[in-house]
């Protein structure tokens, strides 16, 4: 029997097959990027579209209808809009007195053709029982398809989608993706070369958002974003990037790039304002509050590059920057919501590798633990005082939310988690009582950038995996787990977790699809794991959450 809660999602499906039908002509379509909405307040949400007139005039105008029914019948707000060509001919409408925790539908039209209806939804207030987040990041075009998007836009269960960074890769053609996809032109890049300027960085974003999936995803959630490096370059930093000038190359001025990237994104996602500081918050009622952080240009020094530098452990180090740091720490001493979620790009648990080094002849445990000194393990002062902040403070239910790495893993937040943490320093932590563990931090999947198969193969993965988490039998110290905090791993699978929230816990779900290679529907459900209201500390689920 069909249930009553459905029969909007069903006319919603019913008039997207019915404009997808009428849609016979794309060349002549103004808007083939689809529509977005994000940054979802409780009064307020951003709309977004993209046009390409047929003529070429500076400025294309056109009309918005926002409507509480998915046909577009009970229209709420309306309005015109011009598009100009000095912001790519994108739009951003920043839709004003709307009522919270509502879903919405939208519309644009121009050149009289209307876009596709995309659904949004405002965030509620009050007393809330649920909040359900989508969390991705890490989508590479060339390295597989996007079906973990698909997925989600599948879902009808979700508040929104949270976007970690690294939502495009600024990588040229061919020089990072998957070799069979390259060679048969499946995924070709636009432009062909890296990405140095304000018309490459655009034509890479449209380049993206003509993938169905992606655009299907925009189309049935609001999204709530943040930068990472690839947005703009390979391990950025506040003042350059790996990926910029290297080996000798003349890419020109970081600032000029840095600027370009900052711009397209701000144009191409459905983010409010200019993005020249994207660290902002959103609250859910009094269940959760969403602390969205810029771990890459806001403050970020340069990356140490070997883990026995000295200056690696200065207590002025920052990732994060004095400004942005003043804020979250007043960001979460003042929060009112139960949940406070940190959107946080890099892994800020920290992370043991340096044992793998016996299996691998071509590295000391040193020089394998400074490849990894891009996340928050390059900034150990300043996280030990992030850490200590929430002890002192007595700030509770803390949940970190993190992408960039591509894999899943579930960790349980100490300051000393094991005997090769800090300085040589004891443990703080107990990994069966979870004492010691100040927050819990779930890491989601790429969606198709590669992960540690891909690069050093399934079977060394897998064993990698295996022994990550567990005593090491032959290397010393001899039976100690090197990451006993780490309660869950994946290093294999690409796919998202659906964050659900509820008064008594938080859980994390992770969801897998079947493949990247080729186009699938199928997912699988891997685990979940939740910290209950005050604990701090992680336990796994039997079952994902039924919404």
């Amino acid at each position: 029997m069909l249930k009553m809660k459905n029969v909007g999602t069903l006319f919603f499906v019913l008039a997207l097959l019915f404009q997808h039908a009428k849609a016979q002509n794309p060349v002549a379509n103004p808007f083939p990027y689809g529509v977005a909405s994000g940054d979802p307040l409780p009064d307020r949400v951003i709309i977004w579209t993209c046009l390409r007139p047929s003529t070429k005039a500076a400025t294309a105008p056109g009309r918005w209808q926002m409507a509480t029914d998915a046909e577009m019948k009970k229209v709420v707000k309306k309005g015109n809009f011009t598009a100009r060509l000095e912001n790519d001919f994108t739009i951003k409408i920043d839709v004003e007195g709307l009522k919270a925790g509502q879903t919405y539908y939208y519309q644009f039209e121009s050149e009289g053709q209307k876009s596709l209806i995309g659904r949004t939804k405002t965030t509620p207030t009050g007393n809330i029982d649920n909040v359900r987040l989508a969390v991705v990041s890490c989508s590479n075009y060339q390295a597989g398809y996007f079906n973990a998007y698909g997925r989600i836009a599948d879902r009808d269960d979700l508040n929104a989608v949270i976007h970690l960074g690294d939502y495009i890769y600024e990588y040229a053609d061919g020089g990072y993706g998957d070799s069979t996809l390259v060679a048969s032109k499946a995924r070709a890049l636009q432009p062909a070369t890296e990405l140095l300027t304000l018309s490459d960085y655009r034509a890479r974003y449209a380049t993206y958002r003509l993938d169905p999936d992606l655009q299907r995803c925009h189309q049935m959630h609001p999204f709530i974003t943040v930068w990472d490096d690839h947005e703009s370059a390979n391990n950025a930093y506040t003042d350059g990037a790996e990926n910029h000038n290297e080996k000798g190359k003349d890419e020109g001025d970081w600032n000029a790039r840095q600027a370009a990237a900052r711009k397209a994104y701000a144009e191409w996602l459905p983010i409010r304002g200019e993005a020249d500081r994207i660290y902002r918050k959103f609250t859910f009622g009094n269940l959760a509050e969403v602390i969205m952080l810029d771990t890459r240009l806001e403050g970020r020094q340069k990356q140490i590059e070997d883990i026995t530098d000295p200056e690696l452990y200065n207590p002025e180090r920052t990732l994060l920057g004095k400004v942005q740091k003043a804020w979250l720490l007043e960001s979460l001493k003042s929060a009112k919501a139960q949940w406070k979620v940190l959107g946080n790009q890099v892994m800020f648990a920290e992370y043991n590798v340096g044992w793998a080094a016996a299996a691998l002849p071509d590295f000391s445990p040193e020089k394998l633990e400074s490849l990894f000194l891009d996340i928050w393990d390059g900034y150990p002062a300043e996280r030990a005082q992030l850490i200590e902040y929430l002890k002192n403070e007595k700030i509770n239910d803390v949940v970190i939310v993190t992408g960039d790495v591509h894999c899943a893993f579930a960790y349980d937040v100490a300051l000393r988690p094991s005997v090769f943490s800090q300085k040589g320093q004891l443990p703080d932590y107990d990994p069966v009582t979870g004492q010691g563990s100040v927050a819990v931090e779930f890491v989601t999947p790429s969606i198709s950038a590669s992960n540690f198969d891909e690069n050093v193969g399934k079977q060394r993965a897998q064993l990698f995996a295996y022994q990550m988490n567990k005593p090491l039998p032959a290397a010393p110290p001899q039976n100690v787990n090197p990451n006993p905090h780490m309660k869950f791993v994946d290093l294999i699978r690409h796919g998202y977790f659906v964050l659900d929230l509820r008064p008594e816990k938080a859980q994390a779900d992770w969801f897998f699809v079947e493949d990247i290679l080729k186009k699938t529907n199928q997912e699988s459900f891997a685990e979940g794991w939740f910290t209950r209201k005050g604990e701090n500390r992680l336990q796994k689920a039997a079952s994902p959450v039924q919404p």
